[in-house]
């Protein structure tokens, strides 16, 4: 007997279509092929391939943002949380997939919705936890900028910089904090 898939075991498949095929594998066919199931068993939990781009660009909003917002939230000094935010995005290893995502809002307007909200929510967040170490102003709104253009930019190297490279790349950034008038 197979076992069932779940709504999860679809989007996880998404995913990993994603960073290896890039957004045109992303065929109901296709993806019934991979995980050996009916188009009755990928209509049971999508109403159509455009159910399941959202729902797969939901999960990724959120795997993408939530936990950095959780950290960056967290109490304890603003310098600890910063750089816990900085070593939850280097160890996310998930470059494929951001680098699929970013191509595929060239041409997908749902994945650009998806892609603008998530790089609005990190920026918003970096440029919060930014002001907080520096005080307002426009030199913590640059720095939380350039920690997003370093974030991005590592996943768009090949290969990317990922782990404790990117983490020691992020924490290269730390003397600026004290270019703009710091605290």
């Amino acid at each position: 007997m197979v076992a069932r898939r779940s709504r999860e075991d679809w989007i996880e498949e998404g995913f990993r279509v994603l960073a290896g095929e890039g957004d045109a594998g992303l065929t109901v066919d296709g993806m019934c092929e991979r995980l050996d199931r009916t188009k009755g068993s990928f209509y049971h939990h999508f109403n159509g391939r455009p159910a399941f781009v959202e729902a797969l660009l939901d999960e990724w909003e959120s795997r993408a943002t939530d936990r950095f917002i959780e950290i960056g939230h967290a109490g304890g000094p603003v310098e600890d949380r910063l750089r816990s935010v900085n070593r939850e995005a280097s160890e996310l290893r998930n470059a494929a997939v951001e680098r699929a995502i970013r191509t595929w809002a060239s041409t997908e307007p749902l994945a650009r919705r998806a892609q603008d909200r998530v790089d609005r929510k990190r920026l918003a967040l970096l440029e919060e936890l930014c002001q907080e170490r520096m005080g307002e102003g426009e030199p913590a709104r640059r720095l939380a900028r350039v920690f997003q253009l370093l974030f991005v930019g590592a996943q768009h190297l090949d290969p990317p910089i990922e782990g404790p490279e990117l983490y020691r790349a992020f924490r290269a950034l730390d003397p600026l904090f004290d270019l703009g008038g710091g605290r």
